[in-house]
């Protein structure tokens, strides 16, 4: 039996906000999950982080070699209070690793891989949610070749087997 933990994080300020997407650096998101709600003010994105911490990590091969299997959890940032957002995506695609957050005079700018950019207008300071639940039917892969590393790949848990 395996145990898997959810946690919640509450956000009210842009340092705490920082400090959970320093952590989704690299991470897999996905814009078309990506939710604005003008009416609501608020604002979602869906990010897939690998958990390194984990003991289910699987580490095949030798160094220069072989392949590492991670448990993976789905990081879901929901921030309020916003009243406008600008995308800037230059590549047109579903799939994105998230770079980082910066603080702009009226709001945010979450920054990405593959020439993404989302702005937010903030009414006022930042305020929110981070979350994270166990994805147990996923895996990220990271395969080591020589001195390149890939990844990560998200694979279905029953597929990572098949390399």
């Amino acid at each position: 039996m395996r145990l898997y933990m959810t946690i919640v994080r509450t956000l009210s300020t842009f340092e705490e906000l920082d400090e959970v997407m320093t952590n989704l650096h690299d991470c897999a998101f996905d814009l078309t999950r990506a939710h604005f709600a003008g009416d609501a003010h608020t604002w979602t994105g869906v990010f897939l982080r690998p958990v390194w911490e984990d003991s289910r990590a699987e580490h095949t091969g030798w160094w220069l070699w072989g392949s590492t299997r991670l448990p993976v959890v789905e990081a879901t940032v929901a921030l309020t209070g916003v009243m406008n957002e600008t995308v800037n995506d230059e590549e047109g695609i579903e799939n994105y690793g998230f770079i980082e957050v910066i603080r702009l005079p009226s709001g945010v700018r979450f920054r990405f891989a593959e020439h993404l950019a989302i702005d937010l207008q903030l009414s006022d300071v930042v305020s929110g949610r981070y979350d994270e639940r166990p994805q147990p039917e996923v895996v990220a892969v990271y395969r080591q070749r020589l001195l390149v590393q890939t990844g990560p790949l998200i694979e279905r848990a029953h597929d990572a087997s098949a390399e």
